[in-house]
């Protein structure tokens, strides 16, 4: 599908343009959406270039994404597109930019192009020439980034809480009593780690699995910013003597911006990272605490085990067999065995 954006007096019009049909007298920018080849040869024949073709387009050379034909520039850099099924993925977007018109070449409807589109209809200063309206769009491509940083950042913010709030430790403050002594607040430090409930494997699972999608999310992020920071480099050598002091000022900004979020993302990348390293940790920590009980119950029932054992033998010369209180002395032993234990690693703060 074919769209021209016209310039009249009363400002920018859209309208569709059929296979075959002139373009309108005014036409600064003409997008193509889902073009297919009847509408590639039209416009090709149109500017007296070979428009590129979605395998063009695809291509992951810098050679292949960013060029000059004569006087025309053509230049491809990736963007973030909602999907049909819901998520963020990365499109590619291309400029064809002549000396007097824009042509636009997407193979996705990304809805901040939509938008930039209907404002440009709506404000009559905003697009007023080729280079205005590419300007324009790289402004609208750089404040979606900023925006989907922004949302991973709010993410991994709320993942960051969940993961710490059950763990972190309590000071104990003192308290001092009515004899002037020093009273730890251990009861009431015990009761608020009973209230509070550590999180489980499902969930930290569940918390692994939204790390991994923000981890995605930034690393698509991160690869628009470098496409759309090699294409403004290319703009400025390529575009910048047919730019106005005020476009030119424009470029620079749009490229300061795209430094700033690609800086950005980088430190994104490292705290999905370490929050990725810290759930780990979590998880390898409710492991050691499950393993540590089973190591205590294993000690605490070894002795009355043993105690067990040695009156369990059936040897004839036993003097303990013909005892009265034989047997509960020897309960009384395994009580004690297991308890002892128990007490020393409370004692020693193992428990």
């Amino acid at each position: 599908m074919i769209t021209v954006y016209v310039r009249d007096g009363t400002g920018l019009r859209a309208q569709a343009l059929d296979p075959g049909e002139p373009v309108p007298s005014g036409t600064i920018w003409l997008d193509m959406l889902y073009p297919d080849e009847t509408e590639r040869l039209t416009v090709s024949t149109l500017l007296s270039v070979d428009l590129p073709t979605q395998e063009d387009i695809s291509e992951i050379e810098t050679s292949s994404r960013l060029y000059t034909e004569g006087e025309v520039a053509f230049m491809t850099t990736p963007v973030i597109v909602r999907s049909s099924t819901g998520p963020l993925e990365r499109g590619l977007l291309t400029f064809v930019v002549a000396p007097s018109l824009l042509v636009t070449i997407r193979h996705a409807e990304p809805l901040w192009f939509t938008i930039f589109a209907a404002r440009a209809q709506r404000q009559v200063e905003l697009v007023t020439s080729p280079l205005e309206a590419f300007l324009g769009l790289l402004e609208a491509v750089v404040d979606r980034a900023a925006d989907v940083l922004e949302r991973v950042t709010a993410d991994l913010d709320r993942l960051s809480h969940r993961i710490f709030a059950d763990h972190e430790d309590r000071v104990v403050e003192p308290l001092v009593g009515r004899d002037g002594g020093v009273v730890q607040r251990r009861q009431a430090v015990a009761r608020e780690h009973t209230r509070r409930r550590p999180p489980t494997t499902v969930s930290m699972r569940a918390v692994i699995t939204a790390i991994g999608r923000a981890g995605d999310l930034t690393q698509k992020v991160r690869d628009s910013l470098a496409g759309l920071e090699r294409l403004v480099a290319f703009a400025t050598t390529v575009a910048g003597p047919r730019m106005a002091k005020d476009q030119k000022a424009r470029l620079k900004t749009i490229g300061r911006d795209v430094h700033s979020l690609v800086e950005h993302a980088a430190f994104q990348a490292m705290q999905t990272n370490f929050l990725l390293d810290a759930t780990l940790g979590v998880i390898n920590i409710q492991q050691t605490n499950i393993i540590k009980i089973f190591s205590v119950a294993s000690v605490a029932f070894l002795p009355p085990t043993l105690v067990a054992s040695i009156y369990g033998m059936n040897f004839h010369h036993m003097p303990e067999l013909d005892w009265t209180l034989g047997y509960p002395l020897a309960l009384l032993l395994m009580v004690l065995s297991a308890v002892g234990p128990l007490w020393y690693f409370r004692k020693r703060g193992w428990l």
